[in-house]
């Protein structure tokens, strides 16, 4: 039975503190407190404090008269980076013309509102918090300024070739420290970047502020997105979904596969984020979420991409120490084309103050610098991962005559792989995810061709042909595979 919803706390002029307590059975559940606005509301407050400090995470959200399970009554998510009293925050707050970060600005209306607690860590002892709404007659905060989104047609080059994307970076709205947007386009320039996918936690906000800076930066391509982070896994949303995305899997009837299926209906892409990284099992809660557990609740073929690197390729020091999450995710992606799950592999930063931005990059063959260029290639696999980015990894071609990385062809074939600025490193060529062929890469401009065919054994998709490189230490490029099959077999 679910807990009966508590008497809405009036709000009187003075702030109003809740208090309550989950317990440690209540780690990666959501709690809504509901407080009653009155007539004449001009700004409302909200700040929070947790204890114990050390082992608790608790995250901040707002739901407005609209109710907490309504688009209209989402105003906003900060998850644990903001309004925390015990670190001398302010409070979040919004008002008809502004709002804080994170947060959507419109008219307080008077009725009940609802603070939204998800508890993403919990003490073993468990966790208390206190919760101060202030209900302000004077708004401070600003004018509103006209929503101003991204033209989704802009094309930004209309040559067809190479293009690279970090497809897991996140912008102001996900970290107070987070670069403001011409920083972002700068330091996204600096690394060779032509796809900015910034992909804020949860909150749709960035949709209404981006159209200057598309039009400040017309040769590159802007296309919002959001990272869906549950408590059991994580997910990257990319494209037109605009308002509320559900990201409470398990609270109610929320349920990552529906939330998964909306936003595909409304014509984006579904991406699974770091999918082995930080398993619990092993690191508890290090990275709330991080690890993807949710295999049951999504439709696996309706999963466009996959990340099989999520920030540096090589961690700590010295500089030989390979990314550990890199093999299992590898491993974890191979397992799904196996099972004939035709997703693509792709990287990115996860990075939120822009210094790690582009530190892998996704080169996608596009035949334009549009977003349906972009759809187009991350869809057909015409993709490969430069670990150490678009300007210090190796460039790489995988062709059989016509066909390309992604693509699939009937019967044996040769396969022609291009390496450049790959020398004194090793080129490999594994079929469904076994090595078949070592080759040192001995010039700066190589080129290898093997002889390959579908193999009896292969699944669904037919035997995946991929190709990488490798430094001393770590890949430095990770192909899609191309797909040989049976000439004779049903398609």
């Amino acid at each position: 039975m679910p807990e009966p919803v508590p008497t809405p706390v009036t709000l009187d002029g003075s702030p109003a503190v809740i208090t309550g307590r989950f317990a440690p059975e209540e780690h990666k559940t959501y709690r809504v407190l509901p407080v009653l606005v009155p007539e004449g509301t001009a700004r409302l407050e909200v700040g929070y404090r947790w204890s114990p400090e050390h082992d608790t995470v608790l995250d901040l959200g707002l739901w407005d008269a609209a109710g907490y399970r309504a688009a209209d009554g989402f105003r906003g998510w900060s998850g644990s980076r903001s309004a925390r009293a015990h670190q001398g925050e302010a409070p979040v707050w919004v008002e008809a013309g502004a709002a804080d970060r994170c947060y959507r600005a419109g008219p307080v209306e008077p009725g009940v509102w609802w603070v939204e607690l998800g508890a993403g860590e919990v003490s073993a002892e468990g966790s208390s918090f206190e919760v101060t709404v202030a209900a302000r007659s004077v708004a401070t905060g600003g004018s509103p300024t006209p929503p101003d989104p991204v033209d989704a047609s802009h094309v930004a080059r209309p040559e067809p070739g190479w293009y690279h994307a970090d497809l897991h970076q996140h912008g102001r709205h996900s970290h107070p420290r987070a670069p403001e947007w011409d920083e972002l386009v700068a330091r996204s320039r600096a690394v060779g970047l032509d796809v900015l996918p910034i992909v804020d936690y949860v909150v749709p906000w960035l949709w209404d502020e981006l159209g200057p800076v598309q039009r400040a930066h017309p040769d590159l391509l802007v296309f919002p997105g959001r990272e869906v982070i549950t408590y059991f896994g994580h997910a990257v949303v990319l494209g037109e979904t605009p308002g509320l995305v559900e990201y409470r899997h398990g609270f109610e009837d929320v349920d990552l596969g529906t939330v998964q299926q909306a936003a595909i209906d409304a014509g984006a892409l579904f991406q699974v984020a770091h999918p082995t990284t930080y398993p619990e099992a092993i690191f508890g809660d290090h990275c709330r979420g991080c690890e993807f557990t949710l295999d049951a609740s999504i439709d696996w073929d309706l999963v466009t991409s996959i990340e099989v690197l999520t920030g540096p390729v090589v961690l700590g020091e010295p500089p030989d120490f390979p990314n550990p999450f890199v093999a299992t995710a590898l491993d974890r992606w191979r397992a799904l084309l196996a099972a004939g799950h035709r997703i693509t592999a792709v990287s990115g930063s996860d990075d939120k103050l822009g210094d790690e931005f582009g530190s892998s990059a996704t080169a996608l063959w596009c035949r334009e610098l549009s977003r349906a260029g972009v759809i187009e290639a991350l869809r057909s696999g015409h993709a490969y991962v430069r670990t150490h980015g678009a300007l210090a990894s190796p460039a790489l071609e995988v062709r059989a005559g016509a066909a390309m990385m992604g693509d699939t062809v009937r019967g044996p074939t040769e396969l022609e792989v291009t390496v450049l600025n790959g020398q004194g490193q090793e080129l490999l060529l594994l079929a469904d995810g076994q090595v078949r062929h070592t080759v040192d890469i001995p010039t700066e401009d190589f080129t290898w061709r093997a002889a390959i065919a579908p193999e009896p054994t292969s699944g669904p998709l037919g035997t995946a042909w991929e190709v990488q490189t490798h430094d001393a230490h770590t890949p430095t490029t990770i192909a899609n595979p191309l797909f040989t099959k049976p000439l004779f077999t049903n398609p």
